[in-house]
């Protein structure tokens, strides 16, 4: 199956039997390149055509990697009208593993949050990324997204998966016996030095994010000291 080869190559899965969102070449290295490239560009399907095809529907929070927040409206490529639309992608992005839905319209692959914004709004959000509020980005619930720029996308995703100190940005090194803080910038990680203390490491990360980060998102990756 489709469905299947998507899995294979590129560690997502689909919760349906098979899955008209694995509409591709066949070319193993076509449908990543097909997503990325889908999400830097405007939309290519329209405002009617999303509507033709796809209602929104409010997914159960307790099933967020079955239910994409979009329902077919017509069977399609074996799935039935009425069922839940599209796969669960994921890949690795700002150092942590990300799962989000995926959605083929007319041969194309989308991500699940941009369709159910540009459905909602009526505007395609490119050149902006949509965010999950949550940080959850399997939670398509309209109430749920906002547009958010490539750093609000990247910063809102909380502590590394690795981090042992469970602070954003500061991280143990037992070589050197000291804190060393960093910072995520045009996705590279840039490295702000190593500290005696928590506290001290804890604030050179915010002195950075003033310097980086648009103010927009200060108070998302501000870390409160007091507390350390």
């Amino acid at each position: 199956m489709v469905a299947e080869r998507l899995g294979k190559h590129f560690s997502g899965f689909c919760p349906h039997a098979s899955c008209s969102v694995c509409l591709t070449s066949g070319d193993q290295e076509g449908p990543l390149i097909f997503l990325n490239m889908a999400e830097m560009k405007p939309l290519s399907v329209s405002y009617d055509r999303c509507h033709e095809l796809l209602e929104i529907c409010e997914p159960s929070p307790l099933r967020l990697e079955e239910e994409s927040g979009l329902k077919w409206k017509v069977s399609r490529g074996g799935q039935a009208a009425g069922s839940w639309a599209g796969c669960v992608w994921e890949s690795k992005q700002c150092g942590k593993i990300r799962k989000v839905w995926i959605v083929g319209i007319g041969g194309k692959l989308y991500y699940a949050s941009r369709i159910i914004y540009f459905m909602t709004n009526g505007i395609d959000p490119y050149p902006m990324e949509v965010d999950h509020e949550d940080r959850n980005s399997l939670n398509n619930n309209v109430d749920n997204l906002r547009l958010g720029d490539d750093v609000l996308q990247c910063q809102n995703r909380g502590t590394r998966s690795d981090n042992k100190s469970g602070v954003k940005g500061v991280s143990w090194r037992k070589d050197t016996s000291k804190w060393r803080a960093y910072i995520q910038v045009d996705n590279k990680q840039k490295y702000l030095g190593y500290y005696a203390t928590l506290k001290e490491a804890a604030e050179a990360r915010n002195a950075a994010v003033r310097e980086y980060f648009p103010e927009g998102v200060w108070s998302a990756n501000l870390i409160d000291t007091e507390l350390l």
